[in-house]
C-alpha cells in the first residue's frame, strides 16, 4: 500500500465488510456480460479496477469461483452475512481487483470509461453514447 491516504472507501450492505483503496482506479467499466448481470441482479455491473496492492479489506469474505466465457477462472468475493458482492478477481489479471461500484462510499467518483461485452447487453438497457464500447472484453 502507498503512504497516501485512502482515495476511496466502501462497505457491504450490513457493514460487516469494508475496504479502502489507496490509489485511484486504473479503469472503470460498465460490464454487460451475463455473469455480471446475474451476480449483481442489475442490467449491467459497473466495476472499478485497482492494483490489488492498493486495496485493503476488513471483515470476512465469502467467495464463489467460476469460469468466464473465455474459460478464465473468476472469483467473486462477497459478504457472507448480507450477500453484497464487493470484489471480483480474474486469473487473467492476477495483479488487479475489481471493486463493484455500488459499494463505493464516494459515488461521485464512479466515472465509467467504456462499455464492455456490449454484444450481451439487454436491448432495454440505456447506453451512454459518449462512452466507447466493445462487443467483448478488449
Amino acid at each position: 500500500m502507498t503512504g497516501i491516504g485512502p482515495k476511496l472507501s466502501g462497505h457491504c450492505l450490513c457493514g460487516a465488510v469494508s475496504f479502502t483503496a489507496h490509489a485511484l482506479p486504473i479503469s472503470t467499466v460498465n460490464c454487460h456480460c451475463a455473469d455480471c448481470r446475474r451476480a449483481t441482479g442489475a442490467v449491467y455491473g459497473t466495476v472499478l479496477y485497482f492494483r490489488r496492492s492498493d486495496v485493503s479489506a476488513k471483515g470476512i469474505l465469502g467467495s464463489y469461483s467460476h469460469r468466464s466465457d473465455r474459460g478464465t477462472e473468476v472469483v467473486k468475493k462477497f459478504c457472507p452475512t448480507c450477500g453484497s458482492q464487493l470484489f471480483a478477481c480474474a486469473a487473467a489479471w492476477p495483479d488487479l481487483i475489481g471493486v463493484r461500484a455500488g459499494c463505493i462510499d464516494q459515488p461521485q467518483a464512479v466515472r465509467p470509461e467504456r462499455n464492455v461485452f456490449r454484444a450481451s447487453s439487454l436491448d432495454s438497457t440505456p447506453i451512454d453514447p459518449a462512452l466507447p464500447e466493445f462487443q467483448g472484453m478488449p
